[in-house]
């Protein structure tokens, strides 16, 4: 629905921490797909909420931050980048198009090598039809659906985008629209979980699980859609509710590269971030050098659960199953080798190739009975 009150708004600091995650990424995927070795001849970078382009305080929003992630990074010979921009509030689409020329007031590219479509709708009727207009699919499409959070997202649209080539998508999920709402959307709310109704139990469970069960039930919804690599992380604000970022690829080099934008994100923004999975929701960024708390822990978990596993086995498990780069498994696993809680084949050297699993617990003595 059309925004509430005075367009542009105030930006948060959910959004500036976003931003900058966008930013990193979308200077990777640009020039992979645009000017890599296997470049494709067009891409397209949609938004199904795109706002106005700008903050009251005069921040740059996500249409023109993708834009300059593509001007600086690819030449204006390689490729066409296609911009679809979609926002239901006419004053949004009014003040995207005056964004846009005054961020860029000489046309970075030619006509037909950046073309731009902004459409008055909702991302529910018009994101894909728009999609369609612009013959975007059978090439690489970047979906951004940043929905302020409550993800109201067809289904249909993440299936198809999901068996698209090279295609990506990142949802902004607020687990607390849902668990607010959950009386208000019944059935309307199961489409967007993929018809899947176990998202309402949430009713039934205590405060602490209602968020990542919510998760849960997206990650699923997500799965189902086609998309095998996921990967998600909390964003922690100082002040409000935390949010969920959701990015689905087809591709482990998708979740690679979205990885290494999470981790060089500003820490100036003010904006930690937690792995859903640790139970004792440790802040990544409260320090200089990453907390490798919560990593460690799953490291153990996993090996208690599967038995003995190689190192380059825990660093596959770090890629894909928390929000952590592989890079991080051996110095994670060395204090806990020098402890003796975790054995190495190679003593207390750690390769890629070791075989670590838990130091086994010797047995209690049997105290000798009486003669």
């Amino acid at each position: 629905m059309p925004v509430k009150g005075p367009v542009p708004w105030s930006r948060d600091e959910h959004t500036g921490a976003k931003h900058d995650i966008y930013r990193r990424y979308l200077e990777r995927w640009f020039p992979i797909l645009l000017n890599g070795s296997n470049a494709y001849p067009s891409v397209t970078y949609a938004e199904g909420f795109s706002g106005p382009g700008i903050y009251s305080g005069g921040e740059f929003g996500s249409p023109v931050i993708a834009m300059q992630a593509l001007t600086s990074k690819v030449p204006a010979t390689k490729g066409v980048a296609r911009f679809v921009f979609v926002d239901d509030d006419q004053r949004c689409v009014d003040m995207l198009w005056d964004t846009l020329r005054k961020a860029f007031p000489e046309r970075p590219r030619s006509e037909d090598a950046i073309p731009l479509k902004i459409v008055k709708g909702t991302c529910t009727s018009h994101l894909e039809a728009t999609l369609d207009a612009v013959r975007a699919w059978g090439q690489p499409i970047f979906a951004n659906l940043d929905s302020w959070g409550n993800a109201p997202v067809p289904f249909r649209l993440l299936q198809r985008l999901a068996t698209n080539v090279s295609s990506e998508v990142i949802v902004t999920l607020f687990p607390q629209h849902f668990v607010r709402f959950v009386s208000d959307l019944g059935e309307a709310g199961d489409e967007i979980f993929g018809g899947d109704s176990t998202w309402r139990t949430v009713t039934n469970l205590p405060p602490a699980a209602k968020s990542r069960h919510i998760l849960t039930c997206y990650r699923q919804a997500l799965h189902a859609a086609g998309f095998p690599y996921l990967l998600d992380f909390e964003l922690i604000p100082r002040h409000g509710q935390p949010l969920y970022l959701v990015f689905g690829t087809r591709h482990r080099l998708g979740v690679k590269k979205m990885k290494d934008s999470l981790w060089e994100v500003d820490r100036t923004q003010g904006v930690g971030f937690r792995d859903p999975r640790d139970e004792q929701a440790e802040t990544l960024f409260d320090l200089d050098q990453p907390q490798l708390g919560p990593l460690t822990r799953l490291l153990v978990q996993k090996l208690r659960d599967n038995g003995p596993a190689r190192v380059e086995e825990l660093r596959n498990f770090a890629l894909l199953g928390t929000v952590y780069r592989p890079e991080h498994v051996i110095t994670a696993l060395r204090p806990l080798v020098a402890d003796g809680t975790v054995t190495s084949e190679n003593g207390r050297v750690l390769r890629r190739s070791s075989l670590v699993s838990m130091a086994s617990v010797p047995a209690s003595p049997v105290s000798a009975k009486p003669a």
